[in-house]
């Protein structure tokens, strides 16, 4: 049974962080049943010990009797914890004062352990329930156990309230983890997409054409690739973002970087980037042995080597050509692709190339 509410169970199912719903059959549906049911059974006895408080009317017992379940949950979703939640508080207004003395300890630990915002707050409500001052027991009138009650059921609301956002906040990161995905399989295919492309129209050339010549006369691929290796750069950078955000990953955070249309807003930033960043390395303005040598971009046949045949002797063995080629990015064109990425993953990149490009252009000036 739950300690915080009379027992031994534990209290975060009690206060509603558990929200697990599965389909009947899968194998964890009675056990997620199971923890909601042991919550309604230590309400029940914390119940069954506060119903003996003089204050209640006959009427009161009777609507509280009735929150709970006849028969103990099958299902455990957001309306079960509700409910449950709901109960838990009326039951709270209700508690005698030897009640409220042994939980609010045992709720302001757990207020700790889950480290809540205002814990110094409650903390300093502490003092209604411990020794004063000068070291004598807090009695129990009426204004004191009023003092107690109003102390308890605010740390219990904000405890629910936690959970209930972090519940949420799993809740926000499935969801962009889900969106991510989906975004991530799209732009790996625009990716490859290109070299797929190129590939299958490298064999339909003559041996004279050759698949850089191929790759030189259609600078659209390149272009195309380019763009693509943006957009990946672009979303690579979110992905990690959102790495580095989902520990505590808020509503904000969501609707501020992680919504469709702020995430196609950034992957067209990291496009453009590319894009720019390309034009500047074509023009000459940006150069240097780090960046590509565009002249040079081509795809590379590579042929497949295999073991000679007849040798057994493996000292001796020489590799031999198998007759299979399969084309490969050469380096300038690998460089262009990096290069192409880093556009994307990092705004600054191009921006301080431009800025660097216009001060330049400024100083030279007559």
């Amino acid at each position: 049974m739950n300690r915080a509410f009379g027992g031994s169970m534990s209290p975060i199912g009690l206060l509603g962080k558990i929200w697990a719903p599965r389909d009947p059959g899968c194998g964890e549906a009675a056990k997620v049943a199971e923890v909601i049911a042991h919550e309604w059974t230590s309400l029940r006895t914390l119940w069954d010990i506060a119903s003996t408080n003089p204050g209640l009317t006959a009427d009161d017992k009777a609507a509280i009797d009735a929150r709970f379940p006849a028969a103990p949950p099958t299902v455990s979703g957001p309306a079960e914890w509700v409910k449950l939640n709901e109960a838990s508080q009326i039951v709270g207004r209700y508690l005698l004062p030897e009640q409220l003395d042994i939980e609010y300890p045992i709720l302001l630990s757990l207020a700790a352990r889950r480290g809540l915002s205002n814990l110094d707050v409650h903390r300093k409500s502490a003092e209604f329930f411990g020794p004063n001052a000068n070291g004598d027991a807090i009695g129990n009138g009426a204004a004191q156990v009023a003092k107690k009650r109003l102390a308890y059921l605010a740390l219990l609301d904000d405890l629910q309230r936690d959970f209930i956002d972090t519940r949420n906040k799993r809740e926000l990161r499935k969801e962009v983890a889900r969106r991510l995905l989906g975004y991530g399989c799209i732009l790996l295919v625009v990716a490859v997409l290109p070299f797929v492309i190129l590939a299958v129209i490298a064999t339909w050339q003559t041996p004279t054409t050759g698949p850089g010549t191929l790759y030189s006369s259609n600078p659209v691929f390149g272009f195309g690739l380019v763009m693509a290796f943006g957009l990946l750069g672009a979303f690579f950078s979110r992905v990690t973002q959102f790495q580095t955000d989902s520990p505590a990953l808020s509503f904000d955070q969501v609707m501020n970087s992680y919504r469709p249309d702020v995430l196609r807003v950034r992957l067209l930033v990291g496009m453009m980037g590319a894009m720019v960043f390309y034009f500047l390395m074509r023009s000459g303005i940006v150069g240097g042995t780090i960046f590509p040598k565009l002249s040079d971009v081509s795809l590379s046949t590579v042929s497949v080597l295999q073991e000679a045949n007849g040798d057994t002797t493996v000292a001796s063995s020489k590799p031999e050509a198998s007759g299979l080629t399969i084309l490969l990015p050469s380096t300038e064109l690998a460089k262009l692709l990096v290069w192409s990425f880093l556009a994307g993953f990092s705004e600054r990149l191009v921006r301080n190339t431009l800025d660097t490009t216009v001060a330049k252009a400024e100083q030279a000036k007559p």
